[in-house]
């Protein structure tokens, strides 16, 4: 409650200093001080729906103060557009929570998050390319992919008939492929019974992503800055679990290896490449690789999870992938990436999952790095930019039954992930796109393709299946609210020759 008085009064204040002075420059449209506090506790806990309705009222382009920090909206693909495209450097810019500036190696260590397109950005970026994220990397890391999702597959059929955390078994084995290529290291241990040790690690990452990306009170009042304490605090806390926790022991094991002559040149993972680069240190390894970790995690669980949600409740859906599935299949009972690839329904589902469920409704939020004319208004530097993916992917003028889940609609369409299709975001475009979108894709299909390829799955005491909870929570992304707990029971396979 002090917090929203605080920010009460700091705005009223601001309120009052705006009618006092004038406005100075022609800002795109927006709500007035006042109407923003009607809307906070919507803008606190469900943003990208109480930007949506803003949007409604005053534009697709729309601008106002919260505290002191501008905020600048684009609610509709031609305003994406021109922030995303055509004036794509001015607003290349990274706007991100003051607790993450407080990392300790945070400079010149990050690819999605680099606060400017920098020379540091442009050679992390060529590393992650070549280690990760080209054709020819993606394609030697089939057998990795593979594997870890058929240790879930494997562990599945051992719990059958009990309730199973799903969420939580997809975002351990998308973590192991992750960390496998990153450090040819698991991060968890699907089997085993180190139940204890995954839930940690799967807290801290939670808290990483809640707290490094999560606004608070000093980034919209800039007064507060010089009385700043918790955020160091905070970010210390996140230091010390990165280092203790996650990558500390397996970061100083490969610099014993490498200063001991051990290891091949072939075959070398990313943090080879980052360790022989004795321009990074511990810290700014540490954070590079949580950042690619969660980056390629966080939002690739979401999806999966929505697109099994969804297969699940409509089964007449699900039949038809099982259906496209089998009569894919040669020979073999195991499911390969070549095979899924073809599956076109199957792929229009993920597309779909990927419009219906954005999983960062607001993309990673942007900066203009100068100030910039656009349309007769002006953009001023350091203005934060969101594009409200969400609302784009859910408009009536440019989708169909806009809010229903309607895999039909990506069948014999154009639109693909790329980003030049503006109303359909789900990996941003322009600089900034997310650079794994190619490698999120191959693990959301071999994972969910899996599940509901080798299972049957019910809700837990017979629950009707077409009214599971929807019910959606915003915390910088957005996942299903409530746990997916399932009951798997392994299928009778009859692959057609």
């Amino acid at each position: 409650m002090a917090i929203y008085l605080l920010l009460l009064v700091s705005i009223a204040v601001l309120f009052i200093k705006h009618f006092l002075s004038g406005p100075l420059q022609r800002l795109p449209p927006g709500p007035n001080s006042l109407h923003v506090l009607t809307y906070l506790s919507h803008l606190i806990h469900k943003p990208h729906v109480a930007l949506q309705k803003l949007s409604q009222i005053y534009g697709p382009l729309i601008s106002f103060k919260l505290g002191d920090q501008l905020l600048v909206i684009a609610s509709s693909p031609d305003a994406a557009k021109e922030l995303l495209r055509i004036h794509d450097r001015v607003f290349s810019g990274r706007h991100l929570p003051t607790i993450y500036h407080n990392l300790p190696g945070n400079m010149h260590s990050s690819i999605v998050l680099s606060p400017e397109c920098d020379e540091s950005w442009k050679k992390l970026r060529s590393i992650a390319q070549n280690c990760m994220f080209s054709t020819k990397a993606i394609e030697s890391n089939a057998l990795i992919r593979k594997k870890k999702v058929m240790e879930v597959v494997d562990y599945l059929r051992i719990k059958q008939g009990e309730v199973v955390n799903v969420e939580e078994l997809m975002f351990a084995a998308l973590s192991n492929i992750v960390s496998s290529v990153l450090t040819s290291r698991n991060l968890f241990d699907i089997g085993g019974e180190g139940g204890n040790e995954r839930r940690v690690k799967m807290e801290v990452m939670n808290a990483v992503i809640e707290k490094t990306l999560t606004f608070g009170l000093v980034d919209y009042l800039s007064i507060l800055k010089g009385l700043d304490f918790w955020s160091k605090e905070k970010a210390m806390d996140i230091h010390r679990m990165i280092k203790l926790i996650l990558w500390g022991d397996i970061i100083r094991a490969r610099r014993s290896a490498r200063r001991a002559g051990d290891g091949s040149s072939s075959g070398r993972d990313f943090l080879d490449v980052v360790v022989d680069d004795a321009t990074f240190s511990d810290d700014q390894i540490g954070n590079l690789l949580l950042e690619i970790l969660i980056g390629a995690t966080d939002s690739t669980t979401i999806t999966t999870v929505w697109l099994v949600v969804e297969l699940v409740r409509n089964q007449e859906m699900l039949s038809r992938v099982r259906e496209e599935i089998t009569q894919t299949s040669v020979e073999e009972d195991e499911l390969s990436e070549s095979l899924l690839s073809k599956c076109h329904y199957f792929q229009a589902c993920i597309k779909e999952t990927l419009r219906l469920h954005v999983p960062a409704p607001l993309l990673v939020p942007h900066r203009a790095i100068e100030s910039c004319k656009l349309n007769n208004y002006v953009i001023p530097k350091d203005s934060m930019v969101l594009v409200n993916a969400w609302a784009i992917a859910r408009d009536p003028m440019y989708w169909d039954d806009a809010t229903t889940f309607k895999p039909e609609r990506f069948l014999n369409s154009n639109i693909g992930y790329r980003g030049t299709n503006y109303e359909y975001l789900p990996f941003g475009t322009g600089l900034r796109m997310c650079p794994g979108a190619t490698m999120a894709l191959k693990n959301i299909q071999m994972l969910a393709g899996s599940l509901v390829h080798y299972f049957d799955w019910t809700l837990p005491n017979g629950e009707d299946v077409t009214k599971m909870d929807m019910s959606e929570k915003y915390v910088t992304t957005l996942k299903k609210e409530k746990p997916l707990l399932l009951i798997s029971r392994s299928r009778e396979l009859n692959i057609t020759v």
